[in-house]
């Protein structure tokens, strides 16, 4: 007899076990398939998240490796600018052990977790799946992909998929760090053209590196020119690449589909960090799944309120991010060291270490606006950044000299 379940959810990540577990917590029989046979598989993520992430994903602090409290940003032409904070702001995760944990959550709210078993055929309504030994096809009302951007299941199924995508490299590297609460980070067209490089410590003697580069890029030189540069000489234990999904898709469903997570581009424009977004994303999901699939409103019109809701969640952010992440890319090498010199103060960088926020991003202009002794601070910057982008858009709608002719 053909297997039946209320949700069946692919991608046994950080993303789907929520996503599993939030289905199952609302009451639907629930299938979590992973087509690795392991969760130790290594992860090109950077764990680096903020102390909310835990709560939102459901799980303890067991998996933490590092309390953050303090970031290095450096400038194309050297300049240090250094955030610090009597909070922890960020923590970094090892992604074994937080998966483990999330996969033990899913089977205490009830759902089946298969492991090694990937999915070679997909249709709204049933799932052909293999093994290292066999196929079988599994029935489900409502199927939520949560493959991240290592699948074109997407795309198989008609589904959008995110427009902009980043290439992205990360090595893991022996090297205890000089501060263990310290974060640094690396901007210019030579470190990491329209994106950024960074350095986050990890377990003890160790330190993940990496950067994202824009798509027609090969971010590998990249990253051994700043291995060279921030760790000369360093023993690299691993490397993995990645991608990075910029914006989120505008219709992450279909008939008895859902997508969820980086699938979906549910993470913050700025950073490609999703872990807190996504697992917010994740709940609603689970929770639209398992009601559609219980009320047998399964089909496109049924599930369109999903996407509502995760804008309601997390919109007002991710647009904020993607106006932040478009002022970085507008941004020359010159500008971005003039914004670090008119930032130099110690005033505004401790208010800026004290109120930053990596998930509220939006909420900094308001509490600018309510420090009037920044105020003068902060024009220079903004007449900057102003004078900067006039005249790239200058440079932009300019004729060429062929035009010209």
């Amino acid at each position: 007899m053909m297997n039946r379940y209320d949700v069946v959810v692919i991608g046994g990540g950080p993303i789907g076990a929520v996503t599993a577990r939030s289905a199952a917590t609302f009451g639907a029989r629930v299938l979590l398939v992973e087509r690795s046979a392991s969760t130790d598989d290594p992860s090109p993520c950077t764990g680096l998240v903020s102390p909310r992430t835990l709560p939102a994903l459901g799980v303890t602090e067991s998996s933490v490796v590092r309390r953050i409290r303090s970031i290095d940003a450096y400038a194309p032409g050297g300049r240090r600018l250094t955030l610090t904070s009597a909070a922890v702001k960020g923590l970094v995760l090892d992604r074994a052990s937080l998966r483990a944990e999330l996969h033990a959550r899913a089977r205490d709210a009830g759902a089946t977790i298969l492991l090694g078993r990937e999915a070679i055929d997909v249709r709204p309504g049933s799932i052909d799946l293999r093994s290292t030994t066999s196929t079988e096809r599994l029935e489900a009302r409502v199927i939520v992909i949560a493959t991240g951007l290592a699948t074109a299941l997407p795309q198989r199924l008609s589904l959008p998929t995110p427009v902009r995508l980043f290439r992205a490299v990360q090595a893991v590297i022996d090297r205890e760090p000089e501060r263990p609460d310290a974060v640094s980070t690396y901007f210019g067209a030579r470190i990491a053209p329209e994106f950024f490089g960074w350095a986050v410590p990890a377990e003890p003697g160790r330190m993940r590196v990496g950067l994202a580069v824009s798509p027609d890029l090969d971010p590998v030189p990249f990253l051994e020119s700043l291995l060279e540069s921030c760790a000369p000489g360093t023993a690299v234990r691993s490397r993995l690449l990645g991608r990075v999904a910029i914006g989120p898709v505008s219709e992450p469903f279909g008939d008895g589909l859902l997508l969820v997570g980086d699938a979906a581009g549910q993470v913050k424009p700025l950073t490609g960090g999703g872990l807190y977004t996504g697992a917010i994303c994740a709940r609603i999901a689970g929770r639209t799944a398992a009601s559609a699939a219980a009320s047998r409103k399964t089909e496109r019109k049924d599930l369109c309120t999903y996407a509502a809701d995760c804008d309601r969640a997390i919109g007002d952010e991710i647009r904020f991010g993607l106006a932040a992440r478009d002022l970085l890319e507008s941004l020359s090498d010159e500008g971005i060291d003039d914004a670090f010199a008119a930032a130099d103060h110690p005033d505004l960088l401790r208010f800026l270490g004290a109120n930053g926020d990596i998930d509220r991003l939006r909420r900094l202009p308001r509490r600018l606006a309510a420090e009037p002794a920044l105020w003068k601070r902060l024009l220079p910057l903004l007449s900057l950044l102003d004078r900067h982008l006039a005249s790239r858009a200058a440079r932009a709608v300019a004729p060429s000299a062929k035009d010209s002719l």
